[in-house]
């Protein structure tokens, strides 16, 4: 366990000087988590302040970093919450021996690390990210709460939306090697081209140790030039790379291997994320024949390409987030079911002032496959509704709405699929199905 005067040190922080010895244990940011020993950072939000629950924290028997107030039993006392999160996950990184291996892309990095941590653990001890700790408040909690023993192997999903963001979480997870699942038109309000959006995820690239390897989607040039200054070990995935995929006889065999993969998520998208996965195992020395049956065992999670039946349908469950690139697939995934089928659309945020065109293009692939119903939600859906012109569609105001217009529209036996940006709650939507209410 960590030391309250060592960790407070790493913080640039003041304790008191009777209590650098105390042990400390997990640490948190949600007051609702703690527990004796647990070290929780009072960070501000935009609903409430992590302060006010410090009393809360200590009569748990806890430990708690404040910006603001007086010096005081069981209180780290930093200038930035934050950045005292930050400083101590780069202290805390500093001890950790393991081979650290991180993730991140467009999209699909929830489902590779999940692809990937099941092959590493094959033959590995693996500790990784859990649901969806990725940012620079996620990872840093990740690594604090890493095993007091080294595991073999640390797999760290990184998410972003700014530059900077990853050069700054990479500078902290000092990664030994990364996968980088794919390019795409997320958060393109902060973009202006998809270029720009590949140089973001390039720093990561940067921030690998010398000859560590590299693993890359085969047609990113901006990737491959960056790690090619970075003298990294490079292994591509896609058509022409190191490792693929190919559909014969309604089977999916990866090569070069010639193998067989049965998995239990819908999509060439995620066999591309599958077949990622497997090339990163391989190079940390796990065989593919091995990893390709552990991948075989992952199921999906909520929101992730879960498949909920319940209430006379399908529902395929994407609900936590979505961007053009992620919505067309699923879309196409859609298309090649059989039978009556219709969508529940959230609004994709985060996508600038060409967020209208987006939102045209999905509608129009949308109305182009044959629909029995498109329930839309979100405002830039609003404005652009009447680009659908053969399918049924509706308006919802929210989840709520758009539940009812599911249970009211939707025909027998119908494979829904529910996508939308997180905000809009449309996993409650997806909940309110499974559970019958």
């Amino acid at each position: 366990m960590m030391r309250l005067g060592d960790i407070a040190h790493a913080m640039g922080g003041r304790v008191a000087s009777e209590n650098a010895d105390r042990k400390v244990g997990p640490a948190i940011i949600d007051s609702r988590d703690s527990c004796r020993d647990c070290l929780f950072f009072a960070l501000g939000g935009t609903s409430t302040d992590g302060h006010v629950f410090v009393d809360d924290v200590l009569e748990n028997n806890g430990v708690a970093v404040v910006s603001r107030g007086h010096m005081r039993e069981d209180i780290i006392l930093v200038d930035s919450v934050e950045k005292a999160l930050l400083d101590a996950a780069e202290w805390r990184r500093s001890s950790i021996g393991s081979r650290i291996v991180a993730i991140t892309g467009s999209s699909g990095k929830t489902t590779t690390r999940m692809f990937l941590t099941a092959a590493l653990e094959c033959q590995f001890s693996v500790y990784s990210t859990s649901g969806n700790l990725n940012n620079h408040l996620g990872m840093p909690l990740t690594i604090l709460n890493a095993p007091e023993e080294d595991p073999d192997i640390i797999v760290l999903e990184l998410g972003m939306n700014h530059t900077g963001e990853l050069l700054l979480l990479g500078k902290i997870a000092s990664p030994t090697d990364c996968l980088i699942t794919n390019i795409g038109h997320a958060h393109m309000e902060f973009f202006n081209t998809i270029d720009d959006i590949a140089r973001a995820k390039a720093e990561l690239i940067r921030t690998v140790a010398p000859s560590g390897t590299c693993v890359i989607p085969v047609d990113e040039e901006i990737l491959k030039r960056t790690a090619h200054d970075c003298t990294l070990n490079i292994r591509y995935f896609g058509n022409g790379g190191d490792a693929w995929f190919e559909r014969e006889e309604g089977k999916c065999i990866v090569y070069p291997w010639k193998k067989e993969l049965k998995l239990q998520f819908r999509g060439d998208h995620n066999m591309m994320n599958a077949v990622s996965a497997v090339l990163t195992a391989d190079v940390l020395d796990v065989q593919p024949d091995r990893s390709i049956d552990a991948i075989a065992k992952v199921t999906p999670a909520k929101g992730r390409g879960r498949i909920v039946r319940a209430g006379g349908l399908t529902i395929l469950d994407e609900s936590y987030n979505a961007n053009p690139d992620s919505t067309r697939v699923c879309l196409d995934v859609l298309e090649g079911i059989k039978g009556n089928r219709g969508v529940v659309l959230g609004e994709m945020r985060e996508l600038g002032e060409d967020a209208p065109a987006f939102h045209i293009e999905i509608l129009k692939k949308a109305d182009s496959i044959g629909l029995d119903f498109i329930i839309l939600t979100g405002e830039v859906y609003n404005s652009v509704k009447s680009t659908a012109v053969k399918t049924k569609t509706l308006m919802a105001e929210n989840w709520i709405e758009a539940l009812r217009m599911l249970r009211n529209t939707a025909p027998p036996e119908c494979t829904v699929l529910v996508k939308g940006s997180n905000s809009l709650k449309l996993s409650e939507l997806v909940r309110s199905v499974e559970e019958g209410v």
